[in-house]
């Protein structure tokens, strides 16, 4: 079950993101659309962030300009290990990076969901979900958004069958690639927290009984860590990094501006897209809570929860980009996932693919606004 699970579940996944790509080739020469020059290829590799990430691969990082080190180096890295090869470029290679994390996020999502509820139905149903969320039009391009779900899933994963190096390995990796780690090394610490004091009260356990939790959870932060001093030292000073998240609008502001920018929009006149992305991280907030009382592990509850809250505490100058922030946590669908497997066959699949073409339109309505996705 296993096995076929898997499969579905990259199937699934390739699914939702041809549907996504026929929306935006559909919407492109329509409207408002044209706004955006340059083609769907142009869009995917070179839009916005993927823009900021192929001049990284490209060039690294230079000495001191702001905004650069607001983009981790994991997913550049990742482009600029293939983008030799003969033919591929630094587009094929973002596309192609995005394109093998998507299908291994989803694969271990399944992995992950199977291991919560034993249902394949559920399982499938949360890739699903989660493929189609407002937002997941990213994981079509050249964005690091992909990459990070695949790390944070196989380590959540790793955590759950006790395999704590594999899972101090890959937070590690997640920690050069997204914000978003800070979440998963969170859960990680916690994880191994309950593993010690679980070791502690059977009197005399083996060494690796409490030796791999704490090795998994020293080198959780090692990755994050090592590029805060990388850009500190880049920048010449000390808090280079969180001046650089500042300058970029993108830096934690204890949730004000979202608050004030929520309420304007929800008290005004309600309208436009903006709207929509309220409803989304409003919608978020709901799920974290039910999540909150979902037959779950511990250490899973927390990474929602964090994932969510940098969502909700960073500034909201990049209103456009909080669902694209929300993807990584890929079990916030769960109880939706649990509620909807009953439902039959066609309306699922009709659903999902609904889904998909509103993700699609909302990512590309924001573009065509100049909003961030």
């Amino acid at each position: 079950m296993r096995s076929s699970t898997t499969a579905w579940a990259m199937a699934v996944f390739a699914a939702t993101r041809v549907i996504s790509l026929m929306t935006f080739a559909f919407l492109l020469p329509h409207g408002h659309f044209r706004k955006i020059h340059g083609g769907i290829w142009h869009y995917l590799t070179k839009g916005a962030d993927a823009a900021w990430y192929a001049d990284i691969a490209q060039h690294g990082y230079p000495r001191s300009e702001i905004g650069f080190f607001h983009f981790y180096p994991g997913y550049p890295a990742a482009i600029d290990t293939i983008a030799w090869i003969p033919g591929m470029g630094v587009a094929r290679a973002g596309i192609a990076v995005t394109a093998v994390a998507g299908l291994a996020a989803a694969a271990g999502l399944a992995r992950l969901g199977l291991r919560l509820t034993g249902d394949a139905r559920t399982s499938l149903l949360l890739v699903a979900l989660w493929a189609a969320a407002p937002g997941a039009m990213v994981l079509s391009m050249a964005y690091s958004e992909a990459l990070m779900c695949a790390l944070a899933v196989w380590a959540l994963v790793a955590v759950i069958d006790g395999r704590w190096i594999t899972a101090g390995v890959l937070t590690m990796l997640g920690g050069t690639v997204h914000s978003s780690a800070a979440a998963l090394i969170a859960a990680l610490e916690v994880a191994a927290l309950i593993a010690l004091v679980g070791a502690a009260r059977t009197g005399r356990p083996p060494l690796g009984a409490w030796l791999r939790p704490v090795a998994a959870g020293v080198m959780a932060p090692l990755g994050l860590i090592a590029f805060w001093v990388f850009v500190m030292f880049r920048q010449a000073q000390p808090g280079g990094w969180l001046a650089d998240e500042k300058n970029s609008g993108t830096s934690i502001d204890w949730g004000r501006s979202t608050w004030h920018v929520v309420s304007r929009i929800l008290v005004g006149s309600p309208r436009g897209v903006n709207l929509l992305f309220v409803l989304v991280l409003l919608a978020a907030i709901a799920l974290a809570a039910w999540n909150l009382i979902e037959r779950m592990p511990a250490y899973l509850k927390v990474y929602i929860l964090v994932t969510v809250l940098l969502a909700v505490l960073t500034s909201s100058a990049f209103l456009g980009s909080k669902p694209r922030v929300l993807l990584p946590a890929l079990l916030l669908g769960f109880p939706l996932a649990k509620v909807l497997a009953p439902v039959r066959d066609d309306v699922l699949v009709a659903m999902i693919a609904i889904l998909a073409v509103a993700s699609a339109w909302l990512t590309l309505s924001a573009a065509a606004m100049g909003i961030v996705p």
